[in-house]
């Protein structure tokens, strides 16, 4: 798995990293990627979406909205905890130009759209298996 570093928290569940994401590495498998698969589109809105993308919106989770007090302190949360720093990903969907995934902080393995819950700053929107 790829290591990008976190170069800017947007709100309470979407970062902003570096290097950029490939469409192809958001829509496939690790498998796929690994055998070769060429990509397959699927919905128009893939299509029209962009080549790379460098925002993650973190998977299942919604955070308050930033500007209210409980955002605020959803981004500064996130920010301590991530801002600066090495993430590893699962990309599992593209949405609204960003990337959908599970999110872990590296090397230390922290499952953020947990601890974002866990911590009071997020709910989710569908609970992990």
């Amino acid at each position: 798995m790829q290591t990008h570093v976190v170069t800017r928290v947007i709100d309470g569940d979407t970062l902003e990293i570096s290097p950029e994401i490939s469409r192809q590495a958001a829509l496939q498998t690790p498998m796929e990627r690994l055998m070769g698969v060429p990509l397959v589109e699927t919905s128009r809105h893939q299509l029209d979406s962009p080549n790379t993308f460098n925002k993650i919106r973190l998977r299942n989770i919604d955070a308050p909205e930033s500007g209210t007090p409980q955002g605020e302190k959803a981004i500064r949360y996130l920010k301590q905890f991530l801002e600066g720093k090495p993430v590893t990903f699962k990309p599992v969907d593209i949405s609204h130009d960003r990337v959908v995934a599970d999110v872990w902080r590296y090397p230390d393995h922290a499952f953020i759209n947990a601890i974002m819950v866990y911590s009071g700053h997020a709910k989710w929107t569908h609970p992990p298996r």
